[in-house]
């Protein structure tokens, strides 16, 4: 057991509030009560292990170790349709970065897929290089749609430079003046590509643990980039 247990003790009844009586066990060998005023039966205590104060601060850890859901689920024994749901929550909750004035950025694409090979998604992410640290990212497909909602953001922040590869889509979305392309000179956010890659299960090449839902994959992407 990785987590400790809490138990919520209920020995009167929820309807009328009269003390049960002892009316055998569960499977799992927790004692059950018996209402003999309103004939209802319930169990006397239930554990809550997605509710432990400390599940959150587990499950970002466990993301970032490069845990799967399953495997999580496993370690904190909660359903995986409740740590979805609690990876979603602990998503939202994540703002976004306060952009700077006049900073140097680089901006790429790591490809990956949803449900199958053949549905691509691409994960772009702006790196501010002073600080080295993710500012903003997007998940959807190679569009100009998708790029704009990462451009246009640190266009808002008049930077002084704007490095990405030689994909023709920047050439329309970036003004040339601070548009530098390079095939080999981004390489701070070529390594978040890497680290991604190598922390994220989903993200790995070869795993048969990859995104299902792509609310999902931009909530694990979220949590590991700006957690």
């Amino acid at each position: 057991m990785i987590i400790e247990i809490e138990n919520y003790r209920q020995e009167n009844c929820l309807q009328c509030s009269q003390k049960g009586t002892k009316n055998g066990k569960n499977t799992n060998g927790v004692q059950r009560l018996y209402c003999k005023f309103c004939k209802k039966t319930w169990q006397i205590s239930y554990v809550y292990n997605a509710y432990f104060n400390k599940t959150n601060a587990l499950i970002i850890q466990f993301i970032k170790e490069g845990c799967g859901i399953r495997s999580i689920a496993r370690l904190l024994e909660i359903s995986t349709t409740t740590l979805l749901s609690r990876i979603k929550n602990i998503a939202r909750e994540i703002k976004l970065p306060a952009l700077s004035l006049h900073k140097s950025y680089q901006i790429d694409e790591l490809c990956t897929f949803v449900k199958s090979k053949q549905n691509k998604f691409w994960i772009t992410c702006a790196l501010e290089e002073e600080s080295k640290k993710i500012v903003r990212f997007f998940v959807g497909k190679r569009t100009n749609k998708t790029l704009k909602k990462v451009v246009n953001d640190i266009l808002f922040s008049s930077p002084t430079q704007i490095k990405t590869d030689k994909l023709k889509n920047y050439q329309f979305l970036i003004p040339k003046e601070i548009h530098k392309t390079f095939s080999k000179g981004i390489q701070n956010i070529e390594r978040v590509n890497l680290n991604l890659r190598t922390h994220l299960k989903r993200l790995s090449r070869k795993t048969i643990a990859y995104s299902k839902d792509i609310s999902v994959l931009n909530a694990v992407t979220k949590i590991y980039l700006l957690k």
